[in-house]
């Protein structure tokens, strides 16, 4: 979960329009005002939980494809340690964690596989989210903002059980966590091939 930070980085590429149809490789900065965060509900309330930013790879060096607007990925994966989540209080942390098998499973991966650029301002990602030992692949819309930095805006939704994770219970069941959980991002990013994409 975020990115998705990895693909939001490289549709900074495809929007400055590149060499296309050969193989290339660069490496992108993600900048510390970023934001990614889980949410959800509970039978009687919402919860939030915040990804430590600071915990991110600060550069990475990525390989893809440019054919016209779309951009595809070679092991373009991208793993967040679980613990780095702070869902602002150590009840729901604990929680949070149970559900994500974090002692068995301590991270999430997320791999890009393709991007399309509708236009300069909307793209649509493919990722591949690995949860507990799971795989789910999903497509979502991202927004996206090239001025005064590269900014990606967007938002998935994700049914736990296509995971089967199974969310704890409390106060013999009165509690619940809902299935339903959301994923948010605002990224923003620098691109490191500036002087490429100028010649």
């Amino acid at each position: 979960m975020k990115y998705l930070m990895l693909f939001c980085v490289i549709m900074g590429f495809a929007v400055t329009g590149m060499a296309q149809d050969k193989d290339e490789k660069t490496t992108v900065q993600i900048l510390a005002d970023s934001e990614l965060t889980i949410t959800g509900d509970t039978n009687i309330n919402k919860f939030r939980c915040e990804f430590n930013t600071s915990m991110l790879e600060r550069t990475k060096k990525i390989e893809f494809r440019v054919t016209n607007s779309n951009v595809t990925f070679k092991d373009a994966v991208l793993s967040l340690n679980n613990m780095g989540f702070d869902c602002g209080n150590k009840k729901i942390n604990k929680d949070f964690h149970a559900l994500l098998e974090t002692e068995i499973y301590p991270e999430i991966a997320l791999e890009l596989l393709e991007v399309n650029m509708k236009d300069r301002k909307l793209a649509i990602a493919t990722i591949k989210i690995s949860i507990a030992g799971k795989q789910k692949q999903y497509t979502l819309p991202v927004e996206v903002r090239n001025e005064p930095v590269n900014c990606f805006i967007g938002h998935l939704k994700l049914d736990i059980n296509d995971f089967d994770l199974k969310p704890p219970k409390k106060m013999f069941g009165l509690i619940v966590i809902k299935e339903e959980i959301e994923i948010n991002f605002n990224l923003t990013v620098k691109n490191q091939f500036n002087e490429l994409s100028a010649k």
